[in-house]
């Protein structure tokens, strides 16, 4: 079965429609994981999904499919969608764009806002559901499903095909390496940083560990792990330079510079996809990612057990080491 093709004929017979705005407000794993939560949300509640791009700040020329095949409608370009379609309710509505607002409100009474679902699929009790799309032979929990609907929207185009390809090749990892998820930058405004030794204490459980990928964005984080474990072989696409990621940097990097490090981040995931095991936090959005992308018995979270957001009673707090 071509689920992609089903999905399509499914998602375009519905009457109302969702327009969901991603790439503005977020880290790419970030926008994506919720992306895929809405278009879960939608085909069991019967919403069109149809992706804006226009506001994005991982477009380099033609928005989703600079990077992707596609899978929805999309639109690239819209005044509308860029000033009022966010994940938060807009303020109020100025004099000068009212007209605009209530003539967009008026013509288009079936069509349903980023903010306006947005938390009805980011809670816990969507987390909770079941689902049963028997179109796509899909049945289970949030979990299972959205595994699936990774598979047929995570679709790189031939060219970003090719660019990971040559990374990753240019790593030349031996057969059975692990994989580290260790993210600093502004993460520490959401949860405590997880120290470095919790990592590689839970990845020695696989035995005659050798050899291990790092996805991180501080350089600091491999300085350290060579002065900790001399004994242990460790790869990275992370840079010297390199001190952290912060979102708000990102937004005002040049295009070139933004096509450069998504590319690089995209071939991580691959790397860290291939491993025998890896080793990350659900508390991060790539780890949350890699826990829809690879079997469940392949990844590890040292933070938080539990993949859903919403269930936080296991996260620990933690002290960076110095």
């Amino acid at each position: 079965m071509d689920k992609l093709a089903v999905y399509h004929k499914l998602n375009n017979s519905f009457n109302k429609t969702y327009i969901f705005t991603f790439g503005s407000e977020g880290g790419f794993y970030s926008e994506f994981n919720n992306m895929i939560f809405g278009m879960i949300y939608c085909l069991k509640y019967q919403y069109q999904f149809v992706l804006y791009t226009g506001n994005s700040k991982f477009n380099i020329n033609k928005g989703w499919t600079d990077f992707f095949e596609p899978f929805c409608e999309e639109i690239t370009s819209s005044w509308f969608h860029k000033k009022f379609n966010k994940r938060e309710i807009p303020p109020k509505i100025k004099l000068k764009n009212l007209l605009a607002w209530s003539a967009y409100r008026l013509f288009n009474g079936n069509t349903a806002l980023t903010y306006e679902l947005f938390p009805k699929f980011y809670n816990g009790d969507f987390e909770n559901e079941q689902f049963d799309f028997q179109e796509l032979g899909l049945k289970g929990n949030l979990r299972d499903v959205s595994r699936e609907f990774v598979k047929m929207v995570y679709r790189f185009n031939s060219e970003t095909k090719t660019n990971i390809q040559q990374i990753v090749s240019s790593q030349s990892l031996p057969t059975g390496y692990m994989s580290l998820n260790i993210r600093r930058g502004d993460k520490d405004t959401e949860f405590d940083f997880v120290p470095i030794s919790a990592y590689v204490d839970k990845a020695s459980e696989l035995p005659d560990l050798k050899d291990i990928f790092i996805l991180t964005d501080d350089y600091a984080v491999i300085e350290n792990m060579q002065k900790d474990y001399p004994y242990l072989n460790f790869y990275t696409l992370v840079k010297r330079e390199e001190r952290g990621y912060v979102h708000a940097d990102f937004m005002n990097d040049s295009l070139q510079k933004r096509q450069t490090d998504l590319v690089k981040l995209f071939a991580s995931i691959e790397l860290m996809a291939s491993s025998a095991l890896a080793v990350g936090t659900y508390t991060t959005n790539p780890s949350l990612f890699l826990g829809m992308y690879m079997p469940e018995d392949k990844f590890i979270s040292v933070q938080k057990k539990s993949w859903y957001q919403f269930e936080k009673d296991d996260v620990k707090t933690f002290i960076v080491e110095p």
